[in-house]
């Protein structure tokens, strides 16, 4: 699930980028910055880059026990899903011969969150069916602590933007039990 929000939001800002400044590569790309063996990523210069750095569980949502519907006389009884908070980092990659570039392409960037800050499969039907929505939110991230973010990166700081992308769910959909309709009787049968 967390790569089909990731690869939504990378082309939906391609998309927006190319037709604001008449592109015709795309610039936004998932990646880190650095790579595990402390090199730097190939091919990120002179682009936006969205790299996820945390996740957490949306603890507002109750998670209770689903039951749906199967059409036949029974329901099928599953796990809630596990509802999640994206903190995306966005960065502005580009080396300083084209740092006026960078601030651009960043505004650019935010402009196009500010102006849907929610996004649901009715309004945006290249989003995944099985994504709920996505909502945007700016993460201020004070300065001290930024400074710890990029040094656990271990990259150089860029022009950045942080994100909490909230409400991703997750559900498998495996089937604990299904349930039978109550009849006409009042019972009600259970099978596993």
């Amino acid at each position: 699930m967390l790569d089909k929000v990731l690869i939504f939001i990378r082309d939906l800002l391609n998309k927006e980028l190319k037709m604001s400044f008449g592109l015709t590569e795309d610039i936004v790309m998932v990646s880190s910055l650095i790579n595990l063996d402390g090199s730097i990523t190939q091919n990120i210069e002179n682009k936006i880059i969205l790299s996820v750095i945390n996740l957490e569980q949306e603890k507002a949502v109750k998670n209770t026990e689903e039951y749906r519907n199967t059409g036949k006389g029974s329901f099928n009884k599953m796990n809630p899903p596990v509802y999640l908070n994206m903190y995306l980092l966005i960065s502005a990659n580009y080396n300083s011969d084209n740092y006026i570039e960078s601030l651009k392409m960043l505004s650019a960037v935010i402009g196009t969150l500010q102006a849907t800050k929610v996004f649901t499969p009715n309004s945006h039907p290249d989003l995944d069916e099985s994504v709920e929505r996505l909502i945007f939110q700016i993460f201020n991230v004070p300065i001290q602590e930024l400074s710890h973010v990029w040094s656990g990166i271990g990259a150089k700081y860029v022009p950045s933007m942080v994100y909490k992308v909230r409400m991703i769910s997750i559900q498998k959909g495996r089937i604990i039990e299904q349930v039978s309709s109550v009849n006409n009787s009042g019972a009600s049968a259970l099978k596993k």
